[in-house]
């Protein structure tokens, strides 16, 4: 009779620790995702998003800089400028709208160039019968724009991720040739 109660008992722990694993492992499902929530919660984008601009605001700085004092590159108000939104070929989050306007804001400050404005842009798609939503255009769609504008160049741009570093390209094309007169990459490093 002892033997019987002993594999009774023996039962019983065995369900007792089948339970505990099973509440552990509710727990801890729990447990992860109240964590996920708080890190959303508490993860602060802005400083993220901000760590990568002011790399990329650092970064578009100096290569249009590099682009105004190349000799070969003329530059006047008289000259019109199109400047497509960044491309983002990375699979990293990054706000293309705003970066495209930290290149704008780079261009203007040098105050040698005019840039097409986009309610422009937004008329001359229309006239071609594009997409205004469209706004990844590819090179030769983009220059058969700029030429509609009356653009001397056109300033193509975009972020590709390569294992822990972002590479910005910027290429300078003239419009009317289709010759690319000035390209630099600049890496950074992810955050």
């Amino acid at each position: 009779m002892n033997k019987y109660i002993f594999l009774k008992g023996n039962n019983l722990n065995k369900n007792i620790i089948f339970f505990l694993i099973i509440l552990l492992y509710i727990n801890s499902c729990s447990f992860l995702k109240q964590n996920k929530s708080y890190l959303k919660k508490n993860n602060n984008s802005e400083k993220n998003k901000n760590l990568i601009f002011l790399n990329f605001d650092n970064a578009i700085e100096n290569i249009i800089l590099e682009m105004s004092h190349d000799q070969n590159i003329f530059f006047s108000k008289k000259i019109l400028l199109y400047i497509n939104i960044l491309k983002n070929e990375s699979n990293i989050f990054l706000e293309n709208k705003k970066l495209t306007n930290s290149i704008r804001e780079k261009i203007k400050k040098i105050n040698k160039i005019t840039i097409i404005n986009s309610n422009q842009i937004k008329k001359t798609k229309k006239e071609l019968g594009l997409s205004e939503n469209n706004k990844f255009l590819n090179t030769s769609t983009a220059i058969l724009i700029a030429r509609k504008n009356n653009a001397t160049y056109y300033l193509d741009s975009k972020i590709i991720k390569n294992n822990k570093l972002l590479i910005l390209e910027v290429k300078l094309i003239f419009v009317k040739t289709g010759e690319i007169i000035f390209h630099k990459i600049k890496k950074f490093f992810i955050l």
